[in-house]
């Protein structure tokens, strides 16, 4: 009897000692602090700076962030096997247009934004169209006049800008802004109208002539708006303000930044190339921001923490203070972690 005791003794102690090993390995790597990477849209640099600051606060992670066009953002993790973290879009269509359901099973539609017109004062002609807003399609044909916007096959600010112009004729009635600002200005480009609705198609390489000035991102425009080198570059609202630039605002019924319009922005499409000449069709809607998991990143547990506190109170006050205000309830597609539950309303499979 006291053999079994002792025997009983002993297997409680060994349970413990191997319950108390398992606690401290667990313990041990959850203390040892990694680095989350953040591969995002250059317009969602600066929200995701704040983010990142808080986040290293509270969890001692660090966070790397990359940003590029969107389109190239989910291009590295489908096309080139890059492994990031997190993945945040300008357009969310974008993930499950590229990355579901191999690369992974949900994202959450989060923040809305809109197209402007920047300009800075040595930008030709300011001070009329400081008097003039309402004739911002005018200033850009004017004489010595430089504008440009981002790469569309790159970058949704691109295809958007292009999105924008063509709204514009339709709006003003007047085929000459589409003609004259884009169809004529990149090589290859064409359009056409089917069943009531203008596509507008843009060749995988192309060359601009005259005055129009392409980057791969939108962001990359600023400095030279700042140096004067550029006039006027079409632009997100945030990045205008985070950049302190002037801008103009443009119609509701082109800017993007309405979803009670996204009948009337859907009248146009705007064709891209990407990857191996892969045809992609994008319907004009209202602009807002995505953002997923990939099934493959490194530090996944992180990865969750951190778009849990992009998504809380926290991420949504640090967004807004920079001009990108929340949808009042962000969307959720896919088979969403539990975690982030409770900071979306879910849509089922995107």
């Amino acid at each position: 009897m006291r053999h079994a005791e002792a025997l009983l003794t002993v297997a409680i102690i060994a349970m413990i000692i191997v319950g108390a090993i398992a606690y401290y390995m667990v313990s041990s790597q959850r203390q040892q602090p990694v680095t989350v990477t953040v591969c995002s849209a250059g317009s969602l640099r600066i929200p995701l700076d704040g983010v990142s600051s808080v986040f290293h606060s509270k969890y001692g992670d660090s966070v790397r962030i990359k940003s590029a066009g969107s389109v190239q953002v989910v291009r590295s993790v489908t096309d080139l096997g890059e492994r990031c973290d997190v993945v945040a879009v300008a357009d969310y269509r974008l993930i499950p247009m590229f990355m579901v359901p191999k690369y992974t099973g949900w994202y959450v539609a989060f923040a809305s934004n809109q197209i402007v017109l920047t300009f800075t004062d040595k930008s030709k002609y300011a001070s009329w169209l400081e008097q003039h807003p309402d004739r911002w399609y005018v200033v850009l044909g004017m004489p010595g006049v430089r504008y440009g916007f981002s790469n569309p096959n790159m970058d949704p600010c691109g295809y958007r800008s292009v999105g924008v112009l063509a709204l514009a004729s339709l709006y003003y009635k007047n085929e000459t802004i589409l003609k004259e600002y884009i169809l004529s200005k990149i090589s290859g480009s064409k359009a056409q109208i089917v069943n009531g609705t203008l596509h507008v198609y843009i060749p995988a390489t192309f060359s601009t002539s005259g005055n129009m000035v392409i980057k791969p991102k939108s962001v990359d425009l600023i400095a030279l708006l700042e140096s004067g080198s550029l006039d006027y570059a079409f632009e997100y609202e945030s990045v205008a303000k985070q950049h302190g630039l002037k801008y103009v605002r443009l119609p509701k019924q082109i800017n993007l930044g309405d979803p009670t319009l996204d009948n009337i922005y859907g009248k146009v499409i705007v064709h891209i190339l990407v990857g191996s000449n892969k045809e992609k069709s994008v319907t004009m809607k209202s602009i807002v921001y995505g953002v997923t998991i990939p099934k493959n990143a490194p530090h996944p547990e992180a990865a969750l923490r951190f778009v849990e506190l992009l998504l809380s109170d926290t991420g949504r006050k640090m967004f807004e203070s920079k001009g990108q205000p929340f949808l009042e309830h962000p969307i959720g597609y896919g088979k969403l972690p539990e975690g982030l539950l409770r900071y979306v309303v879910t849509a089922g499979e995107g």
